[in-house]
Formats: C-alpha cells, structure tokens, sequence
C-alpha cells in the first residue's frame, strides 16, 4: 500500500495560505493509510507573526524519484542547534554565512568546536559565531595576514573579524578567505572531508503565500517561513537547493535552510525585495521547485572565445570555485559597450590564469 502524509495547519488569514502541487501528488481524498502529522506550532518572532499553513494535502510520497545529492556533505544537526541558540538578530545572518562557507567548501564537514559553528577538512578551515550585536568570522591568523588590505573597517582581533548586525554583510569576503583555507590546507597536505551521500525526493512545484520577516538589524533583506517539515518534503533534513518565483515574476535560485526555529526559512535578497517593492510585514507569493542544476552562470560567447585562445586558461578556467567563475562571467555580461567588455577581457584573462578574484 503507498504511504500517505498528511500535513495541517490552521486557518488564519489570506496570508496564511499554503499548497503543496506537483505532478501525481495531489488528490482529492485519501486512499490507503494515512499518517497524521500534528498541526504545526506558531513561532513567536520579535514583533512579527508567524507564518501559518492553512490548506491540508495529501502528497503521496512513495512514487517520487530519489535523487542522489552528492555535491555536498550532510548539515549538521549540532550546526542547526547552534544557530538555534544564537540571538534571534544573528540567526539570518549565520545562515547566510553557512551557505556562503558550504559553497566554498562543500565537502567540508560542519561541527561545533571552541563553542563556534566550524567547518573542518583535514584541519579546521573557518568557524562563525553569533552574537547579539555582531557575527564573527575565525578564519585563522594565516588567512587574515593575507587578506589585511580588505578586512580594514571591520573590527578585528587574531584571526578573526566583527561584522556589526547594522552593516551589509561581506559575503564575496567570507567566500574568498574560505577559498584561501581549503587551497591553503590542500597545499599542506591536508584531506578534505569525505562528502556524505543524502537522498533528495522531488515533490514537483510549492505554492504558499507568507509574510517577509526582517532578517536583521539593518532589514537589507528578508525571509519567509517554509510551513512544512523539510525532510518529509524533500527527503533532505537542511540546506535544499531550490528555485524560488516571488508573486510569479521574480525569480531567484537559492536554498530553503534550518536556524533552530520551528520551520525552515527562504531569504528573500534585498534585490529581489527592489524589484518585487515589498519590506518586512507584507505578504508575497512563493513558488519553489528542487534545484539539482548546477549553480553556474552562462558564459557569454566572448568569455569563452578568449579563454580557449589563451594557452592554458581553458584549465584554469575550469580549476576555479563556481562563485568565482560566476563572477568573471557577470562582469563581463554587464559590460554595456564593446569597449568595455574587450577591455574587462584582457583584465580577466590574466586574472584567470592566476587565479585571482575580482574584487568590489
């Protein structure tokens, strides 16, 4: 007999609403068995409500194809009760560090060491901490010599840095010191972690409206609550890749994440936020769908002309993180003249070859 789950909330308001579609999942009245999950709880949030799934469905989980996710080791549980301990201003941003470090270093293994969220491949690579006014950043004194030019501005201490709750946070900074780390110990000698194998089920399109909660002190972006169990849904307990459609129109690729709350949250970068002209409190309409393509950017034609003419750039091309190629490929596509983007190619080129990062 299939196995039927049964999620239920509570009806509250328009805002509230939430349904689970994809193909042959949803039907009209339960056949077999069912499994009743209990109504999910509110979670109180300084000043703002909790998001509240209203319309009960019934998916039928065993038809849906497992996915092997290999591109990633395994969220760690300890990781997701840390953030959950933090203060509730530093969560968001933790989560956003997580995810920039996990990109940088996705075999890395997370744990908790020296009472800081840390992610280690054959030596600690770097650790993260929230607090109630800041998050900090422990990449090591090592990578801080290297880095000193651009951690000017930030407080700092050996081996590590303050980011203040009410400044942007440097996400394109913290990838790079982590790139460093995991290039710094694999030329030590030093293994990377083993890459844990954890299924991913596909349960086709998500639709929910929810409210835009701040994110932080300085509200540059926002999250919404996803209103069901991530592992139920996706067979994958954090950090699951999706593509997110704001009010139909805007779409962003990012990941559904864990921060000790009762539900799984979606940031809602303050980009999209601009284009969608929405804030904190009021109500958006979600789409998501499991995303397993690779998180490259489209190489426009010039690129890709200039670096299979230069000896030796095609293999450092393909030798350098995806973020960083994401990067060159963005700043050439943004190129509005011709002039400009021949002349941002003979800047890149080297660059590729020495594997160096744009910054700015």
């Amino acid at each position: 007999m299939p196995r039927w789950h049964r999620r239920r909330g509570t009806s509250h308001s328009a805002a509230s609403r939430g349904t689970l579609a994809g193909p042959a999942h949803l039907v009209a009245t339960p056949i077999g068995p069912c499994l009743l999950i209990a109504p999910l709880l509110l979670r109180v949030m300084s000043g703002v409500d909790a998001v509240r799934p209203v319309r009960s469905t019934i998916v039928d989980m065993s038809g849906s194809p497992t996915i092997p996710h290999q591109s990633a080791a395994s969220p760690s549980p300890e990781v997701d009760a840390y953030i959950g301990t933090c203060p509730e201003s530093s969560r968001a941003r933790l989560i956003m560090l997580r995810e920039a470090i996990r990109e940088e270093a996705p075999h890395a293994t997370e744990r908790i060491a020296y009472g800081t969220a840390t992610w280690h491949a054959g030596e600690n690579i770097i650790h993260i901490g929230g607090y109630a006014r800041h998050v900090g950043v422990y990449p090591g004194t090592e990578a801080m010599i290297a880095f000193a030019d651009e951690v000017q501005g930030f407080v700092t201490s050996k081996g590590a840095i303050q980011i203040p709750h009410d400044r942007e946070l440097p996400l394109d900074l913290v990838r790079r010191l982590t790139r460093w780390r995991v290039d710094h110990i694999a030329a030590k000698g030093g293994g990377r972690g083993k890459a844990s194998v954890e299924p991913v089920r596909d349960p086709g399109p998500i639709h929910f409206e929810a409210t835009l909660h701040r994110s932080d002190a300085s509200g540059a972006a926002c999250f919404v609550d996803f209103p069901w169990d991530l592992r139920e849904t996706f067979g994958k307990g954090n950090l699951v890749p999706v593509v997110a459609t704001w009010d139909d129109r805007v779409e962003y690729r990012g990941s559904l994440a864990r921060m000790g709350g009762e539900h799984a949250m979606l940031l809602c970068r303050k980009d999209v936020l601009a284009e969608l002209g929405k804030g904190p409190g009021e109500v958006v309409h979600v789409t998501v769908t499991l995303d397993l393509a690779p998180r490259e950017a489209d190489v426009p034609d010039a690129l890709a002309t200039a670096i299979d003419a230069e000896a030796g750039a095609r293999a450092a091309w393909e030798a350098l993180s995806p973020s960083m190629r994401r990067e060159f490929a963005q700043w050439i596509a943004d190129a509005k003249r011709p002039e400009t983007r021949d002349a941002r190619l003979s800047k890149a080129i080297p660059m590729i070859l020495s594997r160096k990062r744009l910054k700015g």
